[in-house]
């Protein structure tokens, strides 16, 4: 059972899997997907959900931007973002 995470934590995660959705093909918005979903992983272990973070670390060591060529994981990470994004909408009732 996913954990029920406030309102901005779930506002977040939404935000970064839909950039993740314009970033397969783009290498500044792939930076900044990386680094947004990085900044939030800070905030979820700050707000100590643990299990949350853990799942957010998984979708980070699938993740690296790279210059001038496409992802090899993009697939696997959209739909590591999506399942995250599900269940943590589920668990609050939207």
């Amino acid at each position: 059972m996913a954990e029920k995470l406030p309102p901005e934590i779930i506002e977040g995660l939404e935000c970064v899997s839909r950039l993740h959705e314009q970033a397969v093909c783009d290498h500044e918005k792939c930076r900044e997907f990386s680094e947004k979903l990085s900044a939030l992983l800070v905030r979820v272990e700050d707000m100590k959900f643990y299990r949350m973070a853990d799942r957010l670390m998984s979708i980070l060591i699938n993740c690296s931007p790279k210059e001038a060529s496409h992802c090899e994981k993009a697939t696997l990470v959209g739909e590591m973002m999506k399942e995250v994004t599900k269940e943590t909408q589920k668990a609050a009732g939207k």
